[in-house]
């Protein structure tokens, strides 16, 4: 099985030799020192996830966000935004603009793969639904004169539904990580006076909240049969 594909946006060229050494024997990794530079690399390459820097000098994270949403071919490829701010503005204009994450600078390299991972399986699992949904309509609707489906579509349709709540199964498995994130980042807040590290909690909550909302959105959508 061949590697997924991640494309790495940073202008500093340590960062991008750091980022590329801890997801090299993961994903293949397409490293791009600007904006124009990736969208170089997007002719040629379209990316299951991109990790892109906010902070770059001619074009910004932001400003590169709006380009790709408002490109037809590659709106819908994922987008983390790694970034040095730290204030919680920042993470929710980040999103705003439809990121699917937001991960401060210097990352632990566990929690950056951990969530690509998880939003690739996102995207996956939406992928898989959507072809088994197209595979019981064609499978269970009449014929041209009416007729009833053929025979053996019943069998089929149940192993498709079987598939279908494997999928479901595991879309639910991934909503866990960020859901106990959000019940340590409660019980710190709870536990603490300090109002700054407050807000980081409740910044960090936002962010696995509308994680969850997204995992769910997408399973639950695709998951009809009409």
């Amino acid at each position: 099985m061949s590697k997924k594909k991640i494309l790495l946006v940073d202008d500093n060229p340590a960062n991008l030799t750091a980022c590329k050494k801890t997801l090299k024997d993961l994903y293949e990794v397409f490293p791009a020192p600007s904006a124009e530079k990736m969208f170089d690399i997007l002719e040629h390459v379209i990316p299951d996830l991109i990790l892109l820097d906010v902070e770059m000098p001619v074009m910004n994270g932001y400003e590169t966000m709006r380009m790709l949403r408002r490109c037809e071919n590659y709106r819908d490829i994922p987008v983390i935004f790694l970034s040095a701010m730290d204030d919680a503005q920042s993470e929710i204009d980040g999103l705003e603009l439809g990121a699917v994450d937001y991960i401060h600078k210097p990352f632990v390299s566990s929690l950056l793969i951990r969530r690509i991972e998880t939003h690739i399986t996102v995207v996956e699992g939406k992928k898989d639904l959507l072809s088994l949904n197209k595979s019981l309509k064609e499978l269970l609707k009449p014929t041209v004169d009416g007729a009833k489906p053929q025979m053996g579509a019943g069998d089929e349709a149940v192993k498709m539904l079987l598939s279908k709540d494997e999928i479901l199964s595991r879309m639910c498995h991934e909503i866990r990580a960020p859901l106990n994130v959000i019940i340590d980042m409660i019980k710190t807040a709870i536990k603490t006076d300090d109002i700054y590290k407050v807000k980081r909690c409740l910044s960090r909550a936002d962010i696995e909240s509308r994680l969850i909302l997204e995992i769910l959105d997408k399973t639950l959508d695709t998951s009809k049969v009409e």
